[in-house]
């Protein structure tokens, strides 16, 4: 239906709320939508008969309200997958070393996968760590714990480390994507750190 009156359109967007999609746990989203349905309906009531300028008017509240619900629910979902796996281990696999790591990092590279790059590059890092007896259990570590484990060995380095797994864990868990730039930055950081003689052997 392209062209609905102000009765049908109240008909379909309160048809569209009940719909399960809006009504998970998001119930701060669900009540500021029913808040907004109350105050549509308010303003459906007050406008003058169906003549052109109520449903522009009305096209137009219901076009924003669609908006609002998208990025809201979308907002929510990426905030709760990210607080909730953004603990997840780097090294996942087992028996790859920091060379292997690189090399897969230099072939995603030439094939432009900048996720890719970023995420095997900090596992490089990781895996560097292991190998250099840097850090005590690193199996199961996560980017976060890594990157403050080795703020000691290298102190010149703990700002590039954080925002290296800021970026791990958003791109790892949280559906964002490396830019060429990030996923760059952090492969020379590895290779700085590769021929960087650590401060201490190893830190508890």
């Amino acid at each position: 239906m392209l062209d609905p009156d102000r009765d049908e359109a109240r008909e379909l967007l309160q048809r569209e709320l009940a719909g399960a999609e809006y009504n998970r746990p998001e119930s701060f989203i669900v009540k500021a939508l029913n808040w907004l349905l109350e105050r549509l309906n308010s303003l459906i009531e007050i406008m003058p008969g169906s003549n052109a300028l109520s449903t522009l008017l009305l096209g137009v509240v219901l076009a924003l309200v669609g908006v609002a619900i998208y990025f809201a629910v979308r907002g929510t979902r990426r905030t709760r997958k990210l607080t909730d796996r953004s603990s997840g281990p780097v090294l996942a696999e087992t028996g790859l070393t920091a060379e292997d790591y690189r090399a897969r990092a230099a072939a995603a590279a030439r094939a432009g996968h900048w996720d890719a790059v970023l995420l095997d590059s900090y596992r490089a890092i990781a895996a560097a760590t292991d190998e250099r007896a840097l850090l005590d259990e690193l199996p199961g570590t996560t980017a976060h714990e890594i990157a403050v484990g080795l703020r000691a060995p290298f102190p010149g380095h703990a700002d590039p480390l954080l925002a290296a797994a800021d970026r791990f864990d958003a791109v790892c868990y949280g559906d964002q994507h490396a830019t060429r730039e990030e996923a760059e930055r952090v492969r020379e950081l590895d290779r700085v750190l590769a021929r960087t003689r650590p401060a201490r052997v190893r830190v508890g």
